[in-house]
């Protein structure tokens, strides 16, 4: 790939600024409100108050109280009995002067009935102060000065970054999920980030241009981009020209049988033999075009002339294939036949028209062109990942790699995927893959990188990555019992009784005079008796009781740390970023959009952990000179790049400006010697 230029000519726009080094799939948003210091004062206390002012009255009536005995009622009473004297003088003796006197009555009671008036008006004050007003005015007080601190705190840190750059904690990215417009924006941010650093391949497999921001602004910003749609240019691109016979034979036979069960690794070894006896009978050019007409004429039809040299076609068909061998691979050969006959037709067509495959560009994209999806279409999708996989595998430690950008990487299959990311990971090349669906490929692959879910409209899709992310143990409120009783009886008893005695004694005349001659005692003959008593009482009882419990009770549960309807409602441009090394996941949420690079208080770094360090906006440190930059002999210098060269732009930066007077804003400075042309090519291709 080539590297590239200083400039190409016109000034960048303020998303230039994306084309900075720092691999970042988004930003994370801080409020600079959170970086503020708390107000130091309490808030006011309304039962402190209240207490305050019951204090102050109580001060104020012992205080009274104290001077009404000790000074008030004393100066009374000696004013009015020197008043008193006054008069008894005047009354005495008209002529005598009483100024004197009553000048002294004034002197010594009246200051003292004034001190006791003032105590007095304090106390009636004291008691006429309400809490409610008291309360409000000192919250008043203390609301005002939050006001004014907070003020002051919004000033200190106006130039505070709010957008922190969120870069991935590992080389290898899988994103799943997410909409067309959702992948153009992280397609966008995370590859011009990629791209100020080192180059970059891009695959796109969705048939839906989701590169198509990216690689506008990438020509628009002066990066040499080289865009291949397939298959119809699958020879102008090279793709498979670089293999050589061997391995062209090994990709293509992985290829035709991506997703197969282990039961055709049989077959998949007789087609590698198969291609690679034809390849070896093609002698060194070996392309698609003369591989499908070898795999026509051992099957006995017609070749196309000028095809195939007449001893290359009569080896074919004589002593390559015995004929008891032949009728074994006779399938083997039908299959071959199918698949390569199409590629070959693309092959063909494309070179014919574009002359020799050209070179990568420093920004290389592959694209499938939309349209109905069949076996050539998967079969390509995996020839392309075996191809990445060889070009990665065989690549020179010096050369400086390509990160790699896979865009709709669910028709690929595990093994190849796991290879690809293996390869990747040996070299240290970043990888990113972007699935559309959290399933099949996509769910066995979950974990192996960091992990970033966009929307997932699907509920079984949502739930499994609600797993993935795991769930805590919390204790929430489960019941909630209030009982409010009472009793109440009243009972009232009187009870009043009443009864009447009386005795009385009394004896005729007769029973006197016997009672007398026979010596006894006179008496009455028919005594008479009679009683009277009276008694009252009242009873009354009285009870009422009420009772009131309050009762709730909570209990353990596990659930996710992100419920599914969460992962389903996200919006088209945010992305939930999950990492698990350390003893629980780490969430971040992070927006993608690209023009969140134009916003006030956007930094290309990540936030700092101390507030205090994030509190000020200052220039980024030299970024580090390990990629290689060729300057353009052609680009004209910057009137207005007055900045150190060594230094990122700043995110503030006015539309135009530049880090030096001869680097492009996204390009660090140059240090290390470009990379082989003999291996990446030496012009770039023009951009389709």
């Amino acid at each position: 790939m080539t590297v590239p230029p200083a400039d190409a000519g016109g000034a960048p726009g303020q998303r230039a600024l994306l084309f900075t080094p720092g691999a970042r799939l988004g930003w994370i948003f801080r409020d600079r409100r959170e970086l503020a210091a708390p107000y130091p004062s309490a808030p006011p206390d309304e039962a402190a108050l209240r207490k305050q002012v019951e204090a102050r009255v109580q001060e104020a009536e012992a205080a009274y109280q104290k001077i009404r005995k000790w000074v008030g009622v004393p100066s009374i009473s000696v004013l009015v009995l020197l008043l008193l004297l006054v008069g008894c003088e005047k009354q005495i003796n008209s002529q005598s002067s009483t100024g004197g006197t009553l000048l002294i009555a004034l002197i010594i009671g009246v200051p003292g009935i004034i001190i006791t008036s003032l105590y007095w008006q304090r106390r009636e004050q004291a008691k006429q102060l309400k809490d409610g007003e008291d309360f409000e005015q000192a919250l008043q007080v203390w609301q005002q000065g939050a006001a004014e601190h907070e003020q002051a705190e919004l000033a200190r840190l106006h130039d505070a970054v709010e957008w922190g750059s969120a870069e991935p904690p590992t080389q290898r990215v899988d994103v799943f999920g997410g909409s067309l417009w959702g992948w153009q924006a992280l397609l966008t941010t995370h590859g011009a980030s990629i791209l100020a650093a080192q180059p970059l391949l891009a695959v796109d497999l969705t048939g839906e241009q989701a590169c198509a921001e990216l690689i506008e602004m990438a020509q628009g910003n002066g990066v040499p981009t080289a865009v291949y749609a397939l298959p119809a240019e699958i020879g102008r691109c090279g793709l498979l020209a670089s293999l050589s016979p061997a391995q062209l034979a090994d990709a293509l036979a992985e290829a035709i049988h991506a997703g197969a069960p282990d039961g055709a690794r049989a077959d998949r070894a007789v087609d590698v033999r198969v291609l690679r006896q034809l390849a070896g009978a093609l002698g060194g050019d070996v392309t698609p075009v003369r591989l499908a007409a070898a795999a026509q004429a051992a099957l006995g039809h017609p070749v196309e002339p000028g095809v195939l040299a007449a001893a290359e076609k009569q080896q074919i068909t004589g002593e390559l294939f015995p004929s008891g061998y032949r009728e074994q691979i006779a399938p083997n050969l039908v299959r071959l036949d199918a698949f390569l006959t199409d590629l070959a037709r693309y092959a063909g067509a494309d070179r014919a028209s574009g002359g020799a495959p050209s070179a990568p560009g420093y920004f290389t994209c592959l694209a499938l062109d939309s349209g109905p999806r069949g076996a050539h279409t998967e079969m390509l999708a995996g020839l392309i990942v075996q191809w990445l996989t060889v070009q990665i595998t065989g690549s020179q430690a010096q050369a400086p790699d390509p990160a790699v950008i896979i865009a709709g990487a669910d028709e690929i299959t595990r093994a190849h995927l796991e290879r690809l990311s293996s390869a990747c990971e040996r070299r240290g090349v970043p990888l990113t893959l972007m699935f559309r669906h959290l399933r099949d490929e996509g769910l066995g692959l979950l974990g192996s990188g960091t992990a970033a879910f966009m929307r997932l409209g699907n509920h079984s899709e949502a739930e499994q990555a609600a797993n993935f992310i795991g769930r805590q143990h919390k204790f929430v409120l489960s019941q909630l019992t209030a009982k409010l009783g009472g009793h109440e009886s009243h009972t009232r008893t009187e009870t009043e009784s009443y009864g009447v005695s009386h005795t009385a004694h009394r004896a005729t005349r007769k029973g006197w005079q016997e009672a007398l001659g026979a010596g006894r005692a006179p008496g009455f003959a028919r005594p008479h008796s009679r009683t009277h008593s009276r008694n009252w009482s009242t009873a009354l009882s009285w009870a009422h009781g009420t009772n009131w419990s309050n009762a709730k009770a909570s209990q353990r549960v596990y659930e996710y740390t992100v419920e599914p309807t969460v992962l389903q409602s996200l919006p088209d441009h945010a992305l939930l970023l999950v990492n698990r090394a350390g003893p629980g996941p780490d969430l971040r949420p992070v927006e993608c959009d690209p023009a969140i690079i134009t916003l006030p208080r956007v930094s290309t770094k990540p936030l700092a952990p101390v507030p205090e360090a994030a509190a000020a906006v200052g220039p980024a440190q030299p970024a580090a000179a390990s990629w290689p930059v060729l300057p353009d002999p052609q680009a004209q210098p910057d009137p207005h790049a007055q900045l150190d060269p060594h230094a990122r732009p700043d995110p503030l930066a006015l539309p135009g400006q530049r880090t030096g007077p001869d680097q492009p804003a996204y390009l660090p400075t140059p240090e290390l010697p470009p990379p082989s042309r003999d291996q990446w090519g030496s012009q770039p291709s023009q951009p389709r």
